[in-house]
Formats: C-alpha cells, sequence, structure tokens
C-alpha cells in the first residue's frame, strides 16, 4: 500500500508540474486616434495593456489585434512591445502597442475587435471592444493645428488644451506635459520630436498630431 500511495502521488505531482497557467489581460486601455503628421491625416487604434502570467512574465509572447471577419490581422511578439510608455495617472506595469492602421486605406473597418493574448505554451486569453461606428469620419472633423514656435506652443482650432509628449531622437518616451494654448515650452535633455494628444469628450477618441521636430537640425519624422 505505501508503495502504490506514493506511485499515486508521484502521477498527481506530474499532472499538476505539466499544467502551465493561462495568460490574463488584467486591463485594457484603448483610443481611436484621428492623426494628423503633418502630411497625412488617417484613423489609427492606439492600444494599452496591463497583462500577467503566473508562470511569469517572460511568458508572454505575443498580443494578436483582429477585425471582425474582414482577415484583417496585426501581430505584435513581445520583443515589438513598447514598455517605455507614459500612461496618465497609472501605476506601473503598462505595455503598448505600435500604430494600428489600416495600410489599404484612412479609416478602420466599422467591425468588432478581437485582442488575444498568447504564451509561450500556446495558452491564451482574449477580449473584445468597439469603436463608435457613428464617429465623425475624416473629411467631417474640424481638425485642431499646432506648432511651437519661439519655445511657446500655439494651438488653432476647436481645442485650446492637449498633452505634450516629447520623444528621444529614436522616438523612446522623454517626457510628457499638460499643455494649453500659448505656454511656454522649456524642454531640457535629450528631448528631440514633439506630438500633442487631444483626447475628445467621449475619452475614447482624440487627436493625435505630430511626431513634429522639436531641435531645428535635419530629420524626418517616423509614423
Amino acid at each position: 500500500m505505501p508503495i502504490r500511495c506514493m506511485a499515486i502521488a508521484a502521477a498527481v505531482f506530474l499532472l499538476f508540474s505539466c499544467q502551465r497557467s493561462a495568460p490574463q489581460i488584467d486591463e485594457l486601455k484603448w483610443r481611436l486616434l484621428y492623426r494628423d503628421t503633418g502630411v497625412n491625416r488617417y484613423e489609427e487604434l492606439a492600444i494599452f495593456v496591463r497583462a500577467s502570467d503566473r508562470d511569469g512574465s517572460e511568458d508572454l509572447e505575443q498580443l494578436t489585434v483582429s477585425a471582425g471577419n474582414t482577415g484583417l490581422i496585426w501581430r505584435f511578439n513581445s520583443d515589438e512591445w513598447i514598455r517605455d510608455i507614459d500612461v496618465r495617472e497609472e501605476e506601473d506595469g503598462w505595455i503598448g502597442l505600435p500604430a494600428i492602421i489600416h495600410l489599404e486605406g484612412f479609416s478602420l473597418p466599422e467591425e468588432l475587435y478581437t485582442l488575444t493574448l498568447k504564451d509561450r505554451t500556446g495558452e491564451s486569453h482574449e477580449i473584445t471592444f468597439r469603436p463608435d461606428p457613428n464617429r465623425p469620419r475624416l473629411v467631417e472633423i474640424s481638425w485642431p493645428k499646432a506648432r511651437i514656435e519661439n519655445k511657446i506652443l500655439l494651438l488653432e482650432g476647436p481645442y485650446k488644451e492637449g498633452t505634450l509628449i516629447f520623444r528621444n531622437k529614436d522616438f523612446s518616451f522623454n517626457q510628457v506635459l499638460e499643455a494649453i494654448n500659448g505656454i511656454a515650452i522649456d524642454v531640457q535633455g535629450s528631448a528631440y520630436w514633439w506630438e500633442l494628444w487631444i483626447p475628445l469628450p467621449e475619452r475614447a477618441s482624440g487627436f493625435r498630431l505630430g511626431p513634429f521636430l522639436l531641435r531645428a537640425e535635419e530629420g524626418e519624422a517616423p509614423s
């Protein structure tokens, strides 16, 4: 009997040791942005995720975004996730995805979007969200315009405040500043690009203007 009990205990231990935990999307923040690069205007999705896995954060492998049954799928492996982000008034542990855009058009599809998190063992967790299908179209919008001139932010249009994000030359995060029209800008250090985010009242959409050069050096703005 003792030998049999030991065998059963060993089998149970082996069973549980082989089980792996599924990853978890603990929180999702997303925003549909009206993007103006100074050259083109289009819609993009900004997605921020806080995720966990009881097997360790290094087990998280891939985030996938799909748009209904359109066949449009955006896949981002863990080495593509943006970890040096600033999520306002939130604790650490957030990751961001590169901008999600429709490469064949300027507007994103009117679909239910699915965000799927996978780990290295193939376990997954998914969550869905849907942008407002009745949102204003690109040609219907009163677009704001912004520029920094003589270290002063000049904002034209129906919106008079927003969030200035400064980035280094490699486009990594530098610092953030809540700004209103006419505010003096005194950015120290290695800040090289700037962009302005303006949330719309419904909070699930907004504008993203830029990035634009902050320093008077030759360069080409990243997308």
